[in-house]
């Protein structure tokens, strides 16, 4: 039967520029073999960029592979085979300079079929990038052996099966892109291990289980992606260590309970999208008031309870808030908008009171404003009141304006004539206003 790895085999065999002799380096004929298995398990022949692999020629210049002259393992083929035949433990040998494989770069590719074992015969391999390909099968445990790879893209592909414990092997690991896939099961415990690890991608496919508390361990991660999974977790209080964080995507999960109070350790956060969650309680401004480089917080479609804090409106590079679909209660904090920075304040079916904000005045190039529906019930218990203010006209740059399901009174300013970007002003249910 001709598998990648005899077809690999024989072609090694019968290539006279690489010659299988007694003083060849082993880790040069690994590097080659793997190379060579790679691209009959993968389906080479079909490859849209595939120039010099499966050939005679060196393999450091086939198309997508980059080699460095490191330092490795001194050891001969024939070192090797005379080990084996006394049976001898292996030792250490004297280290040499050799063009060694740390870059692989075949996204967009035409990639078919499984990654092979193989893989772990890239010893000093830093960066595997085969990203947007039609790879199938499970991870490989052989990728796990790979201890100095740096960068790892595998997303979109349509690989299956579950994200191993000796993930956390990987320890020279910072990026790490895998979404797009078909993969599931729960996080391994053991990421946590991963120190240096700054991006960690891993959305829209079927990740389930909970949030390992080992997650707190990530000390130098900035990006967190996992938004779109089947995760059933609350969030970990050790999450407060990831001081370094500032990019956090949990959105389409169950992540019930509170945001823990260790999140107002998170100083550097600068996107939040913890939206459709089931998330509870209630937002503080103890929390809230130590993102102070926050600038798109979006957690609609939750059951957030109590009042707005008041930090909100202290953020001053707070861009975008949309708090819409929970159980929001009290008034709006009048320095929302007051930093001049805000271009979207959502807060559509809440049950809000009191009046539109006067901090808003001072975000003149807002896009967006929709404080709708917080009169859900019709009683007058709930509901923002008070007039439209002339401020508005001065949005020019103002593309919707949706007020309905409220108590506004008074008459509509004629300073809103002067918003002339405005698309869709919605102030009753039955007709647009404007």
């Amino acid at each position: 039967m001709n598998t990648p790895q005899q077809m690999a085999l024989n072609a090694m065999l019968q290539d006279t520029s690489f010659p299988l002799a007694e003083d060849t380096l082993f880790v040069r004929a690994q590097q080659r073999y793997s190379l060579f298995t790679m691209f009959h398990a993968m389906q080479g022949a079909e490859w849209m960029n595939a120039q010099g692999w499966g050939t005679k020629t060196n393999e450091c210049e086939w198309e997508g592979v980059t080699c460095t002259m490191m330092e490795t393992d001194g050891t001969s083929l024939g070192s090797m085979r005379r080990r084996r035949e006394r049976r001898l433990h292996p030792h250490e040998e004297e280290k040499v300079m050799e063009m060694m494989v740390t870059r692989i770069q075949l996204s967009e590719s035409n990639l078919q079929g499984s990654i092979p074992n193989e893989i772990a015969g890239f010893l000093h391999l830093q960066e595997l990038e085969v990203s947007k390909n039609d790879l199938t099968g499970r991870l490989p445990s052989g990728l796990y052996n790979l201890t100095n790879l740096q960068k790892l893209y595998l997303d979109d592909n349509t690989l299956r099966g579950s994200i191993s414990e000796d993930f956390g092997n990987m320890n020279a690991l910072e990026d790490v892109f895998l979404f797009g896939n078909e993969l599931g099961g729960p996080l391994p415990k053991s990421m946590g291990n991963l120190k240096k690890l700054r991006r960690f991608w891993a959305s829209d496919m079927f990740l389930s289980g909970t949030l390992p508390t080992e997650i707190g361990g990530l000390e130098s991660l900035k990006g967190l992606y996992l938004q779109n999974n089947q995760l059933v977790s609350n969030l970990p209080s050790t999450m407060g260590n990831l001081v370094e964080l500032r990019d956090l995507r949990m959105f389409g999960n169950v992540i019930t309970g509170d945001i823990p109070a260790s999140f107002r350790y998170l100083v550097n956060l600068e996107v939040v999208y913890m939206d459709s969650c089931e998330l509870r309680g209630g937002l503080t401004n103890d929390v809230i008031r130590k993102w102070r480089k926050l600038s798109d917080f979006q957690a609609f479609g939750n059951n957030i309870q109590g009042e707005i804090p008041t930090a909100l409106g202290e953020l001053e590079n707070l861009k975008v808030i949309n708090l819409a679909e929970n159980n929001l209660v009290g008034t709006i904090p009048s320095s929302i908008g007051q930093s001049g920075n805000l271009l979207s304040l959502v807060l559509r079916n809440n049950r809000l009171t009191g009046s539109i904000p006067p901090g808003l005045a001072s975000s003149t190039d807002i896009l967006h404003i929709n404080l709708s529906e917080n009169d859900p019930d019709k009683d007058a218990t709930s509901g923002i009141d008070g007039q439209i203010p002339d401020f508005f006209g001065s949005f020019t740059k103002l593309k919707w304006l949706k007020l309905h399901g409220n108590r506004l009174q008074g008459e509509i300013p004629a300073s809103l004539s002067d918003a002339t970007s405005l698309g869709e002003f919605i102030l009753c249910h039955e007709q647009k206003c404007r």
